[in-house]
């Protein structure tokens, strides 16, 4: 009987302490959206996509990055418009 009144003070103490050491402030992260739009303009800036051998990735290897994007996608809003699609 005294080790099961021992045990259960145990396990509430813990739960008391561990609901005290929880992070009570609202997640900051980032949404969706602010992810993808950060990726739209890495591979704008030709920052990626890189190797590993290349990183961080060197001048050259960013111009033929952009080249790459500019190659594929030009002046069109393609990118803006798959994040804009994807948040629909």
């Amino acid at each position: 009987m005294k080790t099961l009144a021992i045990a259960s003070f145990a396990v509430l103490i813990s739960a008391l302490a561990s609901t005290a050491m929880a992070d009570t402030s609202p997640s900051t992260g980032l949404t969706r959206a602010q992810v993808r739009a950060q990726l739209v303009q890495a591979e704008r800036n030709g920052t990626i996509p890189t190797n590993n051998v290349d990183y961080p990735p060197s001048a050259a290897q960013i111009a033929r990055n952009r080249a790459v994007y500019q190659a594929q996608f030009g002046k069109s809003n393609e990118p803006q418009q798959w994040l804009q699609q994807s948040n629909g």
